[in-house]
């Protein structure tokens, strides 16, 4: 028998071995993970530094128009729509995520409902997306765990920019935070302490030299002995606030609204710097503007009267106030030297508080308010009921309407303005202002385009300021009124 050399691969049974992988695929899957991991740190580092090297520029972008709305919302649809359907068993993870969103659904609404938290007048574009917040957080929630890191990442990230942009749909209807800047916390331009007012008043007596802008501050004017414990007021003061001569100028209460807060003012409609423009207009000249707390709370209601419920918020507006302004400010509070005007519920305020103290205040500002007093959103009962004990008398005494019909005012000075679009401010300017002049009051009203929001306020007090300057007898009339006036 010959010898012959045996092929492993035929005798043997043994197969020839497969070329060796580089790695396993669990491996290759881990490192692109890691990969992308990385990129996604250093792209927040990047974008983190990037904001930080352009905080000013970013601060003044506006949030409630031009680009960042829109792209906002895109955002926030792309990213969900990827949460939603990058998905490896569609049909079963929603027939068990869409029963937990409509549950937390439910739940929220139930929730918002009963604590009245959302404010009156919000848009429904609020509620659609925390409808869509609530559903991506069921599907999150149902195939979780099915679900990779970067699907959870996207949902979780879906859920939140969905609740900002809810956030952001409001905003863009309220416009209480118009930029960046003022909604991460700046409230006025040039914000200082007592200390600091102490030390560029000290200043100037040196140098002789006015400061080239105002100064606004925060201060507690407490209301003693008036059941009413109010929110800090905000103060704004001229240039010529800190002459050496140490004068003695008139003053302006602003009142916000509800849901508000004194800062509304400086914060949102930029009061500060619509009064540093009057002041550099008059060599630094202009009334000081306090602004005090009018409810007690971000969503309480007052209509700025003395009642039961919220304590004599009307004595202190109209006492208590100027006095602090007097005695700590120097401020000309004798009569002809105060005005009073407000936004929304401050505006019906400070028509209503005019009229009932006509020796404090020379003239008033109504921007948006209602025709009469309107608590939350009840009815003229039910407010009765609430705020005046269930008397039709206080009622009667605190309700423009009948005020101007068994009244006349001689001396009294008002402005009503009101958006085009905002029909309910513009019915009430129509039933005020013609009511105001048959009252005797030197009345100016207006209604150019604008809604119920800041934007409109802002132009309102523009508009208003040299007018209210000129009546507090500080400044020359008014070369130009952008207003019907009769009376003057």
């Amino acid at each position: 028998m010959s010898a012959h050399t045996v092929n492993p691969d035929q005798d043997s049974g043994h197969k020839p071995e497969e070329p060796r992988h580089a790695a396993p695929p669990t491996h290759r899957r881990f490192s692109r993970r890691v990969v992308t991991a990385i990129g996604v740190v250093v792209a927040v580092i990047a974008a983190v530094v990037a904001v930080i090297a352009n905080i000013s520029a970013i601060g003044n972008i506006s949030i409630v128009s031009g680009w960042f709305p829109p792209t906002l919302a895109w955002v926030t649809i792309g990213i969900a729509v990827l949460a939603l359907v990058v998905r490896k068993d569609v049909l079963r993870e929603f027939a068990i995520g869409l029963p937990i969103g409509i549950g937390l659904t439910i739940i929220l609404l139930v929730v918002l409902q009963v604590t009245q938290e959302v404010p009156s007048g919000a848009p429904r574009s609020l509620y659609v997306w925390l409808i869509v917040a609530c559903v991506v957080a069921g599907l999150l929630i149902g195939g979780w765990h099915r679900a990779n890191w970067y699907r959870r990442i996207a949902g979780v990230l879906a859920v939140a920019l969905a609740v900002i942009t809810a956030g952001s749909s409001a905003n863009l209807t309220f416009q209480y935070y118009p930029t960046f800047d003022r909604l991460f916390g700046q409230t006025a331009d040039n914000f200082i302490d007592n200390a600091q007012l102490t030390a560029i008043r000290e200043e100037v007596r040196k140098t002789g030299k006015l400061p080239d802008h105002g100064e606004t501050l925060s201060v507690n004017i407490p209301g003693q002995n008036l059941r009413y414990d109010p929110r800090p007021a905000y103060i704004w003061v001229p240039p010529a606030f800190f002459a050496r001569s140490r004068p003695q100028l008139p003053v302006i209460e602003l009142l916000h609204g509800t849901p508000g807060q004194p800062s509304d003012w400086t914060r949102a409609a930029f009061a500060d710097q619509t009064s540093m423009a009057f002041a550099a207009q008059n060599k630094g000249v202009a009334p000081i503007l306090v602004m005090p707390d009018v409810n007690g709370s971000l969503t309480g209601d007052t209509e700025c009267m003395n009642s039961g419920i919220y304590g004599q918020v009307e004595n202190y507006l109209t006492q208590t106030v100027p006095a602090y302004m007097r005695k700590n400010f120097n401020a000309k509070t004798s009569d002809d030297s105060v005005a009073i005007a407000g936004l929304s519920e401050g505006g019906l305020c400070a028509t209503t508080l005019s009229l009932n103290n006509p020796k404090v205040y020379a003239a008033f500002g109504n921007y948006s308010g209602d025709v009469s007093p309107t608590n939350q959103q009840m009815n003229q009962q039910q407010t009765i009921a609430t705020l005046f004990g269930g008397s039709m008398t206080a009622y009667d005494a605190h309700n423009p309407p009948y005020l101007l019909t068994h009244n006349t005012y001689k001396g009294l000075s008002g402005w009503f303005a009101a958006g085009a679009q905002d029909l309910t401010a513009v019915k009430a300017l129509n039933t005020l202002a013609p009511l105001s002049v048959k009252a005797g009051i030197q009345t100016c009203y207006t209604t150019p385009p604008g809604h119920h929001a800041f934007q409109f306020w802002d132009s309102a007090f523009q508009q208003s300021l040299p007018w209210l300057s000129w009546k507090l007898k500080l400044t020359p009339e008014p070369k130009s009124i952008p207003a019907t006036c009769t009376g003057h």
